[in-house]
């Protein structure tokens, strides 16, 4: 039974830094230290280790092994339905018609990257199909990808707790959800029109063989992951991002969160009370 009183060493805190930069371009900064050895204890008891030491080796013997749950540990899995809308409304206010207009005819592509368990993508989904300009049937397709299966799976299941609806007004969840009951206790079901043209797939940012799809999106949504990734680690997931977006299509990030002079494929622009970023013709 690992011991009540271990804790990270900086040296531990750096190994671990090395791996899950190279493994998911994360990084913890020495100041996070605590943050770390906190979502990485619940891993030393479960594998009856006394160090984080041992569970590095333990890493570096059998990751594969160890790989979901080691995922589902170090990510921050927050999310909630309609997050940030002001990025959704600056789509509806500015940019649907421009990106229908430069895009393919007839079709509207986004990517939702660290999706976690599908409130974002859901949202997105939510906000396109009321717009005033009407979606025919199959014109839109949204792809949500993260590295944790556990919340893909939740994600296709499309039943959430009622912290996941905590900013919603009773007319929304009514609209939106059709409640669920069961031994955990009260859920809300995403009604299915509201999940029609969403899939879920594994993917890893630092991985463009991963996306689901070879062909251009018309927009990228990467919101309160990057603020997690080392330096190397962002400027992959930017080039990938660049690889991923059409030229004149769009990259929205958190609100705390900025790529301002860290690359020359995207430009900064403001719609409404948000900032977007557009591929530009390099």
């Amino acid at each position: 039974m690992v011991e009540a009183t271990a804790s990270l060493t900086l040296e531990e805190l750096a190994l671990f830094n090395e791996l899950l930069a190279s493994k998911f371009g994360l990084h913890f900064p020495e100041h996070k230290l605590e943050i770390l050895e906190s979502r990485l204890q619940p891993r030393l008891f479960a594998n009856r280790l006394h160090r984080f030491m041992d569970y590095y080796l333990l890493l570096q013997y059998d990751l594969k092994r160890e790989l979901d749950p080691l995922t589902r540990a170090i990510t921050n899995n927050e999310s909630y339905f309609f997050r940030e809308t002001s990025q959704f409304e600056a789509l509806d206010n500015h940019l649907l018609d421009e990106l229908s207009q430069g895009g393919r005819a007839g079709k509207l592509r986004f990517l939702s990257a660290g999706c976690s368990s599908g409130e974002e993508p859901y949202t997105l989904n939510i906000f396109l199909r009321g717009f005033p300009a009407a979606l025919g049937k199959d014109t839109l397709r949204i792809d949500g990808i993260d590295i944790d299966n556990q919340r893909l799976e939740m994600a296709e299941l499309a039943v959430y707790r009622p912290t996941s609806l905590r900013v919603l007004n009773q007319q929304q969840c009514s609209r939106y959800f059709a409640s669920r009951s069961g031994a955990g206790g009260a859920g809300f079901e995403l009604r299915p029109a509201f999940r029609r043209g969403v899939r879920f797939s594994r993917g890893n940012i630092l991985d463009p063989a991963s996306y689901p799809s070879s062909e251009p999106y018309d927009a990228v949504f990467c919101r309160n992951v990057l603020i997690y990734f080392s330096e190397t680690g962002l400027k992959a997931a930017i080039e990938n991002f660049a690889r991923a977006v059409r030229i004149g299509g769009l990259l929205f990030l958190g609100h705390s969160e900025s790529i301002i002079g860290l690359t020359k494929a995207f430009q900064a622009e403001r719609f409404g009370q948000c900032i977007a970023y557009r591929r530009k013709d390099s």
